[in-house]
């Protein structure tokens, strides 16, 4: 998006896309092309722009969770001859990717473990439920061994999400390294649990109808528990994607952490 210097005022046209519950944001930032001399990054500024801003319009793209989850709907917001104040410009002009990167770190720096082992638990639970040949699929040898195998991954990203929260508790940056590398194991795991949630589930995850999700009255279609695990598997397929691809952030790691 760029942002023209109109004296006391910005005039920002363009996009941004994949921009969770935007349709009830009452603010949003935004990295703005701002120059272009030197190198790129040297020429985007940071800006908070009010979402009620004549120009701005917001559209839905999709909408993929489970009512267990909260629907969260991805947008993309147009800006059309939008006018930002110059106050709301935060650090320096043109140095907004400084600024970005800071944020970038908390963002992908998150815990992922907790999340990971209530999913995990539902997996269980639904094979647990689902009979297949005879048996609980959850007692079926090689099912059995996909679900010990991802809770030994888990514990794995729980016990380094400790390691690098103790060190944050201790003073220090969580690091570009370090939440890169969160972020990528991260999210290949919880595509990894919604998958096997999908393996559980079979033929049971294809009646996915949207209207089911809402909170109503009515049952579940083909099997209780079920209706969640198709949108929740297709919404992960995202996570790999954003905040920075996960190309990108090995890209990060090998720098940061390797020295390559």
């Amino acid at each position: 998006m760029k942002a023209e210097d109109k004296g006391d005022h910005f005039l920002c046209n363009g996009t941004k896309i994949w921009t969770t519950m935007a349709q009830h944001a009452d603010m949003i930032f935004c990295l703005v092309r701002t120059s272009n001399e030197g190198k790129r990054q040297e020429g985007i500024s940071f800006l908070l722009i009010d979402m009620h801003t004549p120009g701005v319009t917001v559209s839905p793209l999709v909408t993929l969770d489970g009512p267990a989850e909260g629907a969260q709907e991805i947008n993309q917001v147009f800006f059309e001859d939008v006018k930002v104040p110059k106050e709301n410009l935060v650090g320096n002009l043109n140095e907004g990717w400084t600024c970005a990167k800071y944020l970038l770190e908390f963002e992908r720096g998150n815990p992922y473990s907790g999340g990971l082992y209530r999913a995990l638990s539902k997996v269980k639970k639904l094979a647990a439920d689902i009979v297949m040949d005879g048996q609980p699929l959850i007692e079926d040898v090689d099912f059995g061994a996909k679900l010990a195998d991802l809770e030994r991954q888990i514990m794995v990203m729980e016990a380094t999400e400790l390691r690098i929260f103790s060190e944050i508790s201790a003073g220090q940056n969580i690091g570009p390294g370090s939440s890169s590398m969160l972020k990528t194991r991260g999210s290949e795991l919880q595509q990894e649990v919604s998958q096997l949630g999908m393996e559980a589930v079979g033929q049971y995850g294809l009646p996915f109808v949207e209207d089911t999700l809402a909170s109503n009255n009515e049952s579940d279609i083909g099997m209780a528990g079920v209706a969640p695990v198709t949108p929740r598997y297709f919404n992960y397929r995202k996570t790999s994607i954003y905040a920075g691809s996960n190309e990108i952030q090995r890209g990060i790691i090998s720098k940061a952490v390797l020295g390559l």
